[in-house]
């Protein structure tokens, strides 16, 4: 009886592990997007202190734009992966951009504690259709797009993004 609960045991993890891995590792190709680079460029989010910003201010920059939350864990375990990107890409040209899924003080308080200095902005359900919309038919979260310089999307992912992948996709498109 205990060989069979062990090798019961044995399998869900394995099955789970294999799960995992497949969820961390989902990536959309950018061919799955119909969105052009003009819709991309005028999309309009609050930023924390409630001013509204529209995406056309990173316009020829190559943006990486991560959806995100607060209460989520795969979001919270690549956040530092994001800050580290920051510091080495944003002298290169490039412009990280948070979309918390959340409540305006809760990310504040939340971008404060781990030292976020890359922009927030915050999205109600006019977020999950625009990530829908670049390709995120699930609406899940995280979520990454990569727009290169001409608005093209040239990267999609859904789970955590780490500098690993960041490092591999980034240098070409500077």
């Amino acid at each position: 009886m205990l060989k069979n609960n062990t090798l019961i045991i044995l399998i869900g993890a394995a099955v789970a592990l294999t799960l995992g891995i497949g969820v961390g590792l989902w990536r959309i190709e950018p061919g799955d997007t119909d969105i052009t680079p003009d819709q991309i460029y005028a999309a309009k989010f609050a930023d924390l202190a409630g001013k509204s910003q529209q995406l056309s201010n990173w316009k020829g920059k190559v943006l990486v734009l991560n959806f995100w939350a607060t209460w989520c864990p795969p979001c919270r375990e690549e956040i530092p992966d994001f800050i580290q990107a920051d510091a080495v890409y944003r002298a290169k040209g490039v412009a990280i951009v948070g979309l918390a899924l959340d409540e305006p003080a809760k990310v504040a308080e939340f971008a404060k504690t781990f030292g976020i200095k890359y922009p927030l902005l915050i999205g109600g359900p006019e977020a999950y259709d625009f990530a829908a919309q670049l390709g995120n038919k699930a609406k899940g979260i995280p979520f990454t797009a990569i727009i290169d310089r001409q608005g093209k999307v040239v990267y999609l992912g859904v789970g955590a993004v780490r500098k690993k992948e960041l490092d591999k996709v980034l240098p070409p498109l500077l």
